[in-house]
């Protein structure tokens, strides 16, 4: 098992090489040892600090750089290894995950908790990822600003697409994402999409007089640059499938409407994702965005590797330890 382990690694250089062009691109000193420290810590679901007394120099060159910076070299990693797939139409799905945030609440990206069992506050990040066959490629990733517009976000996202020579096939949003801008940026770009819609007592009523599913047009207000808006939209109405009434917000008109659900389901793919991700969870008890944002990133693209090379052969838990042990074995920061 070993031997076909490092037969992946070496066959598929970017294991190595990819990680060590994301540090490098930070401005992050090779000859520290950074990369098996963070490839350690990983693996460990542990804090720097646990492990290293490295974590005061790692925050000073963190220090240096910006949550721009981090964004966009995640972003030009993940689409070099996309673009190699060739994958053409896609279907993305978008979904925002939490960090909890244990000190005082302030900054613009620490959102306020009720502070339950000692939780102060969130960190919240915005992922945009792939899906192909049994995997999700994540892409993009954006820590949230409060008030920060979602709908700007979606649209960006769109447009990374566009520049990976990719055609979004279907969007699927949960019922977060539920707003007139939302689907206003959506129809303005031209995406198929399907969103999980609140159910409110308007639709409530609706689906107690239908038999099985019906299309309905609705609108939506919504202010945007101080100046009221309207989206028109169709909300697409499921009655009882597995026991469950279901409320989508779509511009997809479907005849069975088991295929709705069937559609929505996919999104399900990166909850899972994310409870991978948090399997290589660096902890941290720095109140900085940019610390949270970094440790997040490098998480992300493990996921990343680990999906496109190694899922088919290994759990997320092991990639991670045999990967730590190349980053061992090899000189990667010589690796051209």
């Amino acid at each position: 098992m070993q031997k076909h382990g490092l037969t992946v690694f070496m066959h598929k250089k970017q294991l190595r090489k990819e990680f060590a062009s994301f540090l490098k691109k930070l401005s992050i000193p090779h000859e520290k040892g950074y990369t098996d420290l963070l490839l350690d810590v990983s693996s460990r679901e542990s804090y720097i600090e646990t492990l290293s007394n490295k974590a005061d120099s790692l925050h000073y060159h963190l220090g240096k750089c910006y949550i721009e910076v981090i964004d966009k070299e995640f972003y030009g990693c993940a689409s070099k290894l996309i673009k190699k797939q060739r994958l053409g139409s896609i279907e993305v799905i978008v979904d925002i995950t939490d960090e909890n945030f244990y000190g005082r609440t302030t900054g613009l990206r620490i959102h306020p908790w009720t502070c339950e069992k000692g939780i102060k506050g969130k960190f919240r990040y915005l992922v945009a990822g792939i899906l192909f066959r049994n995997k999700i490629l994540p892409f993009y990733a954006a820590i949230l600003q409060r008030g920060e517009f979602k709908a700007e976000l979606l649209g960006n996202i769109v447009a990374l697409c566009s520049k990976m020579h990719l055609q979004v096939r279907y969007m699927y949003l949960d019922r977060g994402f539920y707003t007139g801008e939302v689907i206003d940026e959506l129809e303005l770009r031209g995406i198929n999409y399907l969103i999980f819609a609140r159910k409110s007592s308007l639709f409530r009523y609706m689906l107690e007089s239908i038999d099985k599913q019906a299309i309905i047009k609705h609108e939506i207000k919504y202010t945007k640059d101080k100046s009221s808006h309207q989206a028109e939209i169709n909300i697409a109405l499921v009655k009882d499938i597995d026991g469950y009434d279901w409320c989508f917000a779509t511009n997809l008109f479907l005849r069975d409407a088991r295929k709705y659900v069937k559609l929505y389901r996919k999104r399900w793919n990166i909850e899972t994702m994310f409870r991978v991700h948090d399997e290589a969870r660096i902890k941290s008890k720095s109140i900085k965005s940019i610390m949270r944002v970094f440790y997040f990133m490098i998480s992300m693209l493990l996921v990343l590797l680990w999906n496109l090379y190694a899922k088919q052969d290994y759990t997320f838990k092991r990639f991670l330890i045999i990967l730590g042990d190349v980053f061992e074995n090899f000189d990667v920061w010589g690796a051209r």
